[in-house]
């Protein structure tokens, strides 16, 4: 029972962390109630933080926080065994090879890869990294077009781009390695010892010097007074009852010292987070249907927007666009469960306002939301569902951004050249 309690306990602290970038939130700004949050700490510290000799850059985070590898014009991921690179203006996707005359179909291809790997960059250098057959880990380096590639350590107990969210720092990349925090240096193989990794910590987007930190006392609040029944539906309703009493609390954690500043806080029965964007928390107030955007170093807030429809539950936020990307489920008879649909919204965080989404693909089974993978600077990268003889077939395709929120389908399949 302990560690179903922290398990959810951490789901909620992770449920914080997105990847933040943008440009500025809204037009006004007026400050929150400290009943509601209150800044923990103050502003010298804060502007230390933003202004420190090192500047880390991290990762975006996809659909439910998973670590994208993009740089603007492309997208690097294994795609059936193979690392890949898709390049989002001619829409085609390669292995990362450099052999002439390979074929791209077996193990003697150098793109190819047995075992899942996540995937970063830095500097001039794609990195991968992940479990060999083993049960040890190894990660591995290569340039964007397939060439030197090298293998920069193997037999590690546990090596991930994951909890660091892949931080850049110049040309380095901070990484976590047998539980502590380790900058990276590609090019050499050269490595810099930081801090332990704070417990259940599953790392976030950057701030100035340090990575944002989401976590709740929701794990002490379960431990002190949940009593299961044995009714799997009503302990599920107590653990809901108990945590919606739990304080969320953001803070900014240096890779280097340890150093932990505490930022924001909110209470989790009345605002639910939904990502991070340009240092600011994206909050949902669920009894007034209202956006509001937290400054997490002033502690000022902005409305995004009101009116928020209450037969529409929020399910995930994403930011694509300078847009939060807000995927929904309706229920038109609140006792009919054959009434539930998805809806997909766009919340406009550089301007405010709501976009309902109505591009959908076509017949299959599972969701039919065109959901966004990457971007360039006027399109989309998204999943494309077609219907086929032995039921959807997937995909995935470019699509302009002016069109993706007209809700017009002139989705363009991704060639794939292996």
């Amino acid at each position: 029972m302990k560690q179903m309690k922290r398990a959810l306990a951490a789901a909620l602290a992770a449920a914080l962390l997105a990847g933040c970038a943008g440009q500025e939130a809204g037009q006004s700004a007026s400050a929150l109630p400290a009943s509601e949050s209150a800044a923990q700490t103050d502003g010298a510290a804060v502007e230390q933080l933003l202004n420190g000799e090192h500047i880390l850059n991290a990762a975006p985070r996809g659909y439910q926080g998973e670590l994208l590898a993009q740089n603007g014009q492309g997208d690097y991921r294994v795609v059936d065994r193979f690392v890949c690179y898709t390049d989002y203006t001619t829409g085609v996707r390669e292995p990362l090879c450099d052999v002439a005359g390979c074929t791209h179909k077996d193990e003697n291809c150098p793109a190819f890869t047995p075992y899942s790997r996540e995937v970063a960059l830095a500097g001039d250098w794609v990195l991968t990294c992940g479990r060999d057959a083993d049960g040890t880990y190894s990660l591995d380096v290569r340039r964007p077009d397939g060439g030197d590639k090298k293998v920069l350590f193997s037999g590690l107990g546990k090596i991930s781009f994951h909890p660091l969210s892949a931080s850049v720092e110049g040309d380095r990349i901070w990484l976590a390695m047998e539980g502590k925090a380790v900058l990276l240096d590609p090019e050499t193989g050269e490595t810099e010892e930081g801090a332990e990794l704070p417990e259940e910590f599953a790392g976030g987007a950057a701030f100035g010097s340090g990575l944002l930190h989401g976590f709740s006392d929701g794990k002490e609040l379960l431990e002190e007074y949940y009593q299961p029944s044995g009714d799997l539906k009503a302990d599920m309703q107590q653990q809901e009852e108990i945590l919606s009493e739990a304080t969320f609390t953001e803070s900014v954690w240096d890779p280097r010292t340890g150093k932990e500043v505490p930022l924001l806080s909110w209470d989790n029965g009345k605002w639910q987070s939904l990502s991070c964007w340009n240092n600011k928390e994206i909050l949902f107030s669920k009894a007034q249907g209202r956006f509001e955007a937290w400054d997490l170093a002033t502690g000022e807030t902005t409305v995004l927007a009101e009116n928020w429809p209450e037969n529409q539950f929020i399910v995930v936020g994403c930011v694509w666009d300078d847009h939060l990307m807000l995927e929904t489920m309706w229920k038109a008879e609140p006792d009919n469960i054959d009434t539930w649909r998805e809806c997909l919204f766009a919340l406009d965080l550089a301007g405010g306002g709501l976009t309902e989404i109505t591009l959908r693909n076509q017949g299959g089974d599972g969701t039919r939301l065109p959901r966004i993978l990457g971007e360039s600077e006027s399109e989309f990268y998204v999943i494309r569902r077609t219907p086929g003889e032995g039921g959807a077939e997937g995909g995935m395709a470019m699509i302009s951004k002016a069109d993706y929120y007209a809700g017009v389908d002139s989705m363009r399949p991704i060639q794939n050249m292996f």
